[in-house]
């Protein structure tokens, strides 16, 4: 699996949605959607939603089920924790869901001239779905990586996985820089922020035993320092006495 870090990218693009018969145009009717789902959906969304209209977004009946759908971790989980599937083919899927994930997130980083996110509670919620995905898209990696080598235990294999498990805390770590922009996310949405913090990192930290906790601890610290919001203060305090456990 090659490493990479995510960098959310903000893009210059027009505050968009979906029109009233919008639910008609996506696979509403599937149980669960597969990568070629989201990227037929995340280019709907992108390029063909009526000029002048939202995105998705919970705040709208119309299209709640929408975002509802591309922020389900069932649409993964149904496929990257199925044993009876080979760990070559589940680490490829979760390649591919990572792909969409990063699209996704994207296209739904919209700041308005005042420096507010246009879809916050929809962006959080996509940064959640992401945090889960990538728990199981680097342990998929280290496992292919494992058992494809002829000595797990050889120093070169061993470096692959721990700078795997490098880049997975580093990537949590963007979840943190939020706080940066604190400002510009309502309060209900804080409260979700707050909630993927108090939840995922104690994921990461149990599933990636061997993560090293000072690379979070710097930065939940310099977050912690910089936080006006008393929710965010009050996870950041509680993430950085779970880590000083570790």
């Amino acid at each position: 699996m090659k490493t990479k870090t995510f960098y959310v990218i903000v893009s210059c693009i027009s505050i968009l949605s979906c029109s009233d018969d919008s639910n008609s145009r996506y696979p509403m009717q599937k149980r669960y959607w597969n990568t070629q789902d989201y990227d037929q959906v995340i280019r709907q969304i992108k390029y063909h939603n009526p000029k002048e209209e939202r995105y998705p977004e919970f705040s709208n009946p119309k299209t709640a089920p929408v975002i509802q759908k591309l922020v389900d971790v069932q649409n993964f989980l149904v496929v990257l924790t199925d044993d009876q599937l080979g760990v070559n083919h589940r680490s490829k899927q979760a390649t591919d869901f990572f792909e969409e994930y990063k699209q996704l997130s994207n296209a739904y980083y919209v700041i308005d001239r005042q420096d507010n996110f246009v879809y916050g509670e929809e962006l959080i919620a996509i940064m959640k779905f992401g945090l889960e995905l990538q728990l199981h898209y680097f342990k998929l990696g280290n496992d292919d990586i494992l058992k494809d080598a002829d000595d797990p235990n050889a120093p070169e294999i061993q470096r692959l996985v721990k700078s795997n498990e490098r880049t997975i805390t580093k990537n949590f770590n963007r979840y943190l820089d939020f706080v940066n922009k604190e400002t510009g996310l309502d309060e209900k949405t804080l409260r979700s922020y707050c909630d993927g913090i108090s939840v995922y990192f104690n994921k990461l930290y149990s599933n990636f035993s061997n993560a090293d906790p000072q690379i979070t601890i710097k930065k939940a610290e310099l977050m912690l320092n910089k936080t006006k919001n008393d929710s965010v203060r009050d996870s950041l305090t509680e993430l950085l006495s779970m880590l000083k456990k570790v």
